[in-house]
């Protein structure tokens, strides 16, 4: 797959703009605060609906105007497809090939997306839902019944929870106990499996980066590991009454990542070293999910040269070049390196968009 064009209109600081994109390399030049990871995510709600930067689409639209709108022509096995993102204030149009969508998630099937940028190192030093969330975007792809479980999971732990802040009587809370372990074990083991196979190719992808440590995947599954589920569930239900919601589960999972030493990489690696380890699990995913799923992720990386030695730096962009991926890559200077490419390049000034010559 990968994105042959897209126009924009009134998306954030952007003027209009239609632009026509290499399969490959796509390069994104500009001062700080010109654009550049505008058009970033522009590109990122094609293939995950949202932005990695607002909660709320409607704080995309441009300043005084009603709308944004995105259309891009897709390319996937000799097919093109057209693919049309509209917010208004209240509404969300989402339309493939004139037909509407019913659903993020086949947008998600239709464009995988990957990006590499500071947000990320919330996967190493911040809260367990980005690892979480992490974790199941690569199980999306991983196992075709991911989603219709998580999905099923979800909903009887929201009731569960709604009846423990009402007070419920144990026989109308009980019945979700069952749902909830069936669905919550099954998405266990998938886990534990997929961590096993990301741990595997993220010691490769870290070791070429230049990473000298070997890397392990510590998985704590969100209850105690000698006991089922459904009877801590029924174990603790007062407990969970006191505090008002479910304290046992997957939602409660959670994994970090450690050397050999035991040595948690949020508080021994440097912050170069951090950086190394998100593009190595970036690239790992990038990797399973095209092994799984036949689909070749596109990859956006916004500023590539934070944090990162030139040496390191390269190694990245050699290994993104062999990927097979889409690439869109920003920096705020033309690098010297990249001039010899076979790329697109971009440059943006104020949000006007041009196309520029090597």
């Amino acid at each position: 797959m990968h994105i042959s064009s897209l126009r924009g209109e009134q998306f954030r600081n952007l003027q209009t703009f239609e632009l026509r994109f290499h399969p490959q390399l796509n390069l994104i030049h500009g001062a700080n605060g010109s654009g550049k990871t505008a058009l970033l995510e522009a590109l990122y709600m094609l293939g995950r609906g949202k932005s990695f930067r607002e909660s709320q689409t409607r704080h995309i639209i441009s300043h005084g105007q009603h709308y944004f709108r995105l259309i891009a022509e897709l390319h996937s096995h000799s097919r093109s497809h057209l693919l049309g993102i509209e917010r208004h204030s209240r509404d969300y149009l989402l339309r493939l090939d004139g037909e509407n969508l019913r659903s993020l998630s086949e947008l998600a099937q239709l464009v995988p997306i990957q990006i590499i940028n500071s947000d990320h190192f919330a996967l190493i030093d911040q809260g367990p839902e980005h690892r979480r969330r992490f974790t199941d975007y690569g199980l999306f792809y991983h196992d075709s019944n991911f989603l219709k479980a998580w999905q099923h999971y979800q909903y009887a732990l929201k009731n569960r929870n709604a009846a423990l802040r009402q007070q419920w009587a144990d026989e109308y809370i009980a019945p979700w106990h069952q749902q909830l372990a069936d669905y919550g074990e099954w998405i266990d083991r998938l886990r534990q499996d997929y961590l096993t196979d990301l741990e595997k190719t993220l010691n490769h992808y870290h070791a070429e980066l230049g990473g000298l440590e070997t890397l392990h995947i510590r998985y704590y599954r969100g209850w105690a590991a000698e006991r089922p589920l459904a009877e801590l569930l029924n174990a603790h239900l007062e407990r969970d009454r006191q505090l008002k919601h479910t304290r046992d589960g997957i939602h409660r999972a959670e994994w970090r990542i450690a050397t050999a030493k035991d040595q948690d990489a949020a508080h021994h690696f440097s912050r170069g070293q951090q950086k190394t380890l998100i593009c190595a699990l970036i690239l790992a995913q990038t990797q399973l999910i095209t092994e799984k799923s036949s689909k070749q992720p596109v990859i956006l990386v916004d500023d590539i040269a934070a944090e990162l030695d030139r040496t390191r730096r390269q190694l990245l962009i050699n290994f993104l070049l062999n990927s097979g991926s889409q690439l869109f890559i920003t920096a705020i200077e033309s690098d010297a390196d990249s001039q010899d490419m076979d790329a697109a390049r971009f440059h943006i000034e104020q949000g006007n968009i041009t196309a520029s010559k090597p």
